[in-house]
């Protein structure tokens, strides 16, 4: 009986922490979702798990969007996972992560190139690299993730000037 009793306290809990989890917590009923004022598509070189490059893709992305934030760009930037859902009418950051690994020496190399499209045209905004040390004497690989973020920033310090520098995206550059 007890053991029944516990199977249905065990199903009912798990429902309950399912329907919490379906509900949309950052909708806003009566406020519509700002605008993008920048899309962002990350290309990576393939490998044999795509699952692993929508990972890698996705957190590079999202060290963009930050970093640009911090360089003064202002506006909501929208990562695009699916090309079939860019919108025709925001600007494209088109990039190609060429590499974000542990080289032989054991430094972690960054390394990607960017493209600016937007309705007046494309700008090809260079090649970027970044490098950093991978502190191997850290406990776990969560630990040692912090050579991988310093390698992004050390790549993306430039990418935030060089977009402002285009003029293409005025509506977004610091006051």
């Amino acid at each position: 009986m007890k053991t029944l009793l516990r199977l249905l306290v065990l199903v009912g809990l798990s429902a309950g922490l399912t329907a919490c989890s379906t509900v949309n917590s950052g909708a806003r009923p009566g406020k519509p979702e700002r605008p993008a004022r920048l899309q962002i598509v990350v290309d990576v070189p393939p490998s044999m798990s795509m699952l692993r490059d929508d990972y890698v893709a996705e957190a590079f992305a999202h060290r963009v969007s930050s970093a640009l934030h911090e360089q003064g760009l202002r506006g909501r930037i929208r990562y695009v996972d699916f090309p079939d859902d860019l919108k025709a009418d925001v600007p494209v950051l088109d990039i190609m992560l060429h590499e974000w690994r542990v080289d032989r020496l054991g430094n972690v190399d960054c390394t990607f190139s960017a493209q600016l499209k937007t309705a007046s045209g494309n700008r090809a905004l260079g090649v970027y690299s970044g490098t950093s040390m991978m502190m191997w004497a850290r406990r776990d690989w969560f630990a040692r993730q912090d050579g991988f973020e310093s390698a992004a920033r050390d790549a993306l310090s430039n990418l935030g000037a060089r977009l402002i520098a285009t003029g293409l995206l005025a509506d977004m550059a610091p006051r």
